[in-house]
């Protein structure tokens, strides 16, 4: 019987025993450097970029917490933020860290099916890599090959990390190897390693490998795993590049080239580089820029632009500067932003791609040429400048016209006036003209389509800042809901109570006796407390804002010597609070019926708020 791992629920006991015996400080060991101060580790916080260490790991609390970004959480949130898992997969790969088993239940025959094809495409892959690898490197049939990679620059070491393979000048290399392993031809066929020929021969039906006399680049998945192939033609072969087919289990739009390396590299430099070339990827990867990835063959996909957001906001275009180059440039850069991503446009001179560049030129002259990356908008500018340089009034208004559309989707009101500016003084016309004319396109789309406007009074949107503190931090969780005003002194209190309750449970049977259960100002407090409440423990698994808040409430130092004292001291600053709402509602209420005249009721909500004010309340 076949049986798989539940993916719609592991009960909250066994999530519990995974993050128990899981060490937190060795997990993290593995993505940042770590050194011990007191009780505490310290490191670079791998969530943005820093020079003095503020990333801290708590063994005895099994949290960690960065107080430059303000990220914090368990071991789960930090996994599953590194590695763009899911918090199912998260607890998969830790239970088997740490040796424990989850529960599993029965397939349905179709699911069974559909795993075990899985699983055959998955083995036939990885034998199909070892086999063009080890012919690469070390059989005399493999010689071309290595010929090939070695002019290019491309050492031992690069082929292994990257999975570098040749596929032999003959039909059937691949087919006997694969025959030898039990694998039958119409497997290989459904995989698209090889083809079905369309006339049968005397013995029923023919087939042939699909690469033949080709340097391979083995595609692999965020877990090292092939998935498909790209070749090269090492002779007149048409066409030069050759991919993997799609089938039920690779969709060549929905993966990157590279990623199975870059996604760390893009997390820590912030921003992805995309190139065209397989080689290109290798060259700059190799360079010192593991941030670089390609698309497999085809134009950027909205696909894959998902990915590429799970790991950051920014992406530079680094495309031949021929007209095909040009166009995927334009293309590519629109589909990143209408995702909401950030697009620069690097454009090489001297030299036909990233990797001869790198060869002419070096590092850090690349690393100047990165430096003036144009903006997609200036970009865009300069290329339609370039093709018709406008002679008149009527092609400078075309030209504001075609790249209005760019220049309101660009979400800063200052780089806006910045593409404004640059049109006006560009093209010798007054900014109040080019404004209006932006203007009056925004206001030719649907309602539900045009760009909001900026306005200083809005709340600002901060991962850092999430309560509407007064005096001290202005923010919002949501957009779309007002939210009210937290007194300092509350916060405090609030924070403080949680605390107390995170270290001693035994707390909340009084402070639900004079509070209550939602007298909570902050959302996540009330979360927080709210689960404390159910459960009498913390959440393995919430969201980002909660966990990070849980972390920083658990690296504050509480003085236990007098609890009582200090619990009672948050319990009167709420009620305190509390009172003085009260009073000033019942003030805003009674200036409204004096407005409308009720002067009766007005006068009993005079005579309540001096009752309240004789009781101190």
């Amino acid at each position: 019987m076949d049986n798989r791992i539940h993916d719609d629920f592991i009960p909250e006991e066994v999530i519990e025993e995974v993050r128990l015996r899981t060490d937190i400080v060795e997990v993290i060991s593995d993505y940042v450097g770590l050194q011990r101060k007191g009780k505490n580790y310290w490191g670079l916080c791998p969530f943005h970029s820093e020079n003095t260490p503020s990333f801290t790991v708590t063994p005895e609390k099994q949290m960690f917490y960065c107080f430059g970004c303000h990220v914090g959480g368990n071991v789960f949130t930090f996994v599953m933020k590194k590695e763009n898992w899911s918090f199912v997969d998260c607890v998969k790969n830790l239970a088997h860290r740490c040796g424990v088993s989850l529960p599993e239940k029965e397939m349905s025959p179709r699911e069974r099916e559909e795993n075990r094809l899985r699983r055959r495409f998955e083995e036939i892959h990885e034998w199909a890599a070892s086999y063009f690898h080890d012919l690469l490197l070390r059989l005399p049939e493999g010689e071309p090959g290595r010929l090939y990679f070695t002019k290019r620059g491309v050492n031992l070491e690069t082929m292994k990390s990257f999975r570098l393979g040749y596929a032999p000048e003959r039909w059937d290399g691949l087919l006997d190897y694969m025959q030898e392993r039990g694998v039958q031809p119409h497997e290989l066929a459904e995989t698209g390693l090889v083809i079905e020929k369309e006339t049968q021969g005397r013995d029923g039906r023919k087939y042939y490998d699909r690469f033949r006399n080709r340097v391979l680049f083995s595609i692999l998945d965020r877990h090292n795993r092939p998935i498909a192939f790209g070749g090269r033609a090492l002779d007149d072969s048409i066409p030069k590049y050759l991919n993997s087919p799609e089938t039920p289990f690779f969709n060549k739009g929905h993966h990157l080239y590279g990623m199975h390396r870059a996604h760390q590299g893009i997390r820590e430099a912030g921003f992805a580089i995309m190139v065209e070339g397989y080689m290109d990827v290798i060259a700059l990867q190799n360079a010192g820029f593991p941030n670089t990835v390609a698309s497999l063959g085809t134009a950027l996909t909205r696909d894959q632009v998902k990915l590429l957001k799970r790991y950051t906001q920014r992406v530079v275009l680094l495309y031949d500067s021929d007209t095909a180059g040009i166009q995927a440039a334009l293309r590519g850069g629109e589909i990143l932003r209408d995702a909401g991503i950030r697009v620069d446009v690097l454009t090489l001179t001297g030299a036909k791609d990233p990797d001869e560049f790198l060869k002419s030129y070096g590092v850090e002259d690349f690393n100047e040429a990165l430096k003036g990356a144009l903006t997609y908008v200036e970009f865009k500018y300069r290329t339609l400048v370039r093709e018709i340089p406008p002679q008149n009034i009527h092609e400078k208004a075309e030209l504001v016209i075609k790249l209005a559309p760019d220049i309101l989707k660009v979400a800063s009101p200052v780089e806006r006036e910045g593409y404004e500016r640059l049109l006006s003084l560009e093209l010798g016309l007054t900014l109040d003209a080019v404004q209006r004319e932006i203007a009056t396109q925004d206001q030719k789309k649907p309602k539900k389509d045009r760009v909001q406007e900026y306005s200083p009074q809005k709340p600002i949107n901060s991962g850092k800042n999430r309560d509407n503190i007064t005096d001290t931090i202005i923010c919002k969780d949501n957009p779309a809901h007002n939210i009210p005003t937290v007194n300092l002194g509350v916060y405090r209190a609030e924070r403080t109570l949680l605390r107390m309750l995170l270290e001693d449970i035994a707390h909340l049977p009084k402070i639900k006796a004079k509070l209550g259960v939602s007298f909570w100002k902050v959302l996540t407090h009330q979360q927080i407390f709210d689960y404390l409440d159910q459960d009498g423990g913390l959440p393995a698994h919430s969201d980002e804002t909660v966990q990070s808040r849980l972390a920083s409430l658990l690296l504050e130092e509480l003085d236990i010597s007098q609890t009582e004292r200090l619990l009672d001291d948050c319990i009167k600053e709420i009620l305190s609070t509390q009172a003085e709402e009260r009073v000033e509602d019942l003030q805003a209420r009674m200036a409204a019926l004096e407005k409308s005249g009720d002067m009766a009721g007005a006068m009993a909500l005079l005579k309540e708020i001096g009752e309240r004010l004789k009781r101190g309340e």
